[in-house]
């Protein structure tokens, strides 16, 4: 997202010779960017993935065999599981860091 802002900007700023845009031009302008943006995008969509493309991960869902017994929440992508298992272990070590840091009471001595 950073990246299409950027380019607009670049763009904007070459097109124009350096001239600061009025609010109207400015508009129009982004109306245009996105009305062209939307038209690649459909014609992408049109053409269809390539021969040798992969198709994204979202669309394909993972067929499993008819006898397997797999679980409906038990996730097959291995890289979100290793994820889920950082997450997990970065947690636990966060909550014994903020309870072992907590000062130790001591025996305070009254006169």
């Amino acid at each position: 997202m950073a990246a299409r802002i950027a380019a607009r900007y670049v763009a904007r700023r070459l097109s124009t010779g350096g001239k600061v845009l009025s609010e109207e031009e400015k508009a129009a302008e982004n109306v245009y960017i996105k009305k062209m943006e939307k038209e690649k995008l459909e014609k992408l969509a049109h053409k269809g993935p390539k021969p040798g493309e992969q198709t994204p991960a979202a669309d394909v869902k993972p067929s499993t065999p008819p006898g397997s017994s797999t679980a409906a929440g038990v996730s097959t992508d291995e890289n979100r599981n290793y994820a889920v298992l950082a997450g997990t272990v970065a947690a636990a070590c966060g909550l014994g860091w903020y309870l072992l840091s907590k000062p130790k009471k001591s025996a305070e001595v009254a006169d």
